[in-house]
């Protein structure tokens, strides 16, 4: 059986649907891409019919749009492909056969893609996922994804994000994908790991320090936000901004120039996923982001370097 997956790029609950893969193919192709690149690659690989060539396709922690779902469901293959998405301001895959689209459960729990994946892995492949260490693992993700560790201080899923910054993204994958293979009583980190998390948290705190120094305030859609230029720790530092300056600000704009724009917030009273949408992107009541595409960019160097004719 050939196998493509396709999830997201930039953290744990996209690269983890990917280690739960390798655990059960071993003809396996993976695709890591960033939220706005989802829609049309689908579009890619259905035009020139590259999807033919494997038997089951997943996209996970990727939102699909409707004009997207609708494409799937024109080639008749629809039931190859099996999407895997939480987030909030866009769930149309739920509509669809071969989507499963869910921001909050029935119970009033947050989902992420990872635990979504995986209850439908422990249901189709038991005697492989049903075991102690990956249902561990499998909430450590979701409640880093979610961010419902800071509700009861869970450091064990806080660390996730720091391991992986620590390894790498290739280096995650394989790292838990050897665990994961090789443990099934219990989730742990290794003594190794806990004393680079020590070294890590040390750095993370003198670069959040640094950051919030340069922060600007500002007045966005009608609310208090604070604007960082910062390049990582976008969930942390956001975090950090918004309870530390809460009396100052509702939201935080959090700006990498090659990845884009992060919104991060603590309040019930802003839906940063609202004012993420306008330029382009999505994301989370808390938790959103949008693209920044090459001729923004371009602008913004003939600004800094003063010269308009830089790209004539």
């Amino acid at each position: 059986m050939k196998t493509l997956i396709i999830s997201h790029k930039a953290d744990i609950d996209g690269l983890s649907p990917v280690i739960f893969l390798k655990l059960i193919r071993e003809n396996l192709d993976v695709i890591l891409l960033n939220a706005h690149d989802i829609c049309p690659k689908i579009q890619e690989i259905i035009k020139n019919q590259s999807y033919k060539k494997f038997d089951e396709i997943f996209v996970t922690d990727l939102t699909l749009d409707k004009k997207t779902c609708e494409l799937i469901m024109s080639t008749g293959d629809h039931q190859k492909f099996h999407t895997f998405d939480h987030h909030a301001f866009d769930l149309c895959a739920n509509d669809y056969p071969f989507g499963v689209a869910i921001s909050k459960n029935d119970e009033g729990v947050n989902e992420c893609a990872t635990s979504l994946f995986y209850k439908y892995l422990v249901e189709t492949y038991p005697e492989t996922f049903d075991n102690n260490a990956l249902r561990e693992y499998t909430e450590l993700v979701r409640l880093n994804d979610t961010w419902d560790w800071a509700k009861t201080n869970n450091l064990d899923a806080k660390n996730l994000s720091e391991i992986h910054s620590i390894l790498g993204r290739d280096n995650y994958i394989e790292t838990y994908y050897n665990f994961l293979k090789n443990n099934k009583e219990k989730f742990y980190y290794t003594d190794d790991q806990q004393y680079l998390l020590k070294i890590e948290q040390d750095r993370i705190n003198r670069y959040l320090e640094e950051t919030e120094k340069t922060m600007f305030h500002a007045t966005l859609c009608g609310k208090r936000c604070g604007i960082v230029f910062a390049e990582s720790h976008r969930s942390i530092l956001g975090n950090y901004l918004t309870e530390k300056y809460s009396h100052l600000i509702d939201f935080v704009v959090i700006i990498n120039m090659q990845q884009g724009i992060s919104l991060r917030s603590r309040t019930e009273d802003v839906d940063v996923s609202e004012i993420a949408s306008i330029y382009g992107g999505g994301g989370h009541v808390k938790a959103a982001g949008a693209p920044m595409d090459n001729k923004l960019k371009k602008e913004v160097i003939k600004m800094i370097l003063n010269d308009y004719t830089l790209f004539n």
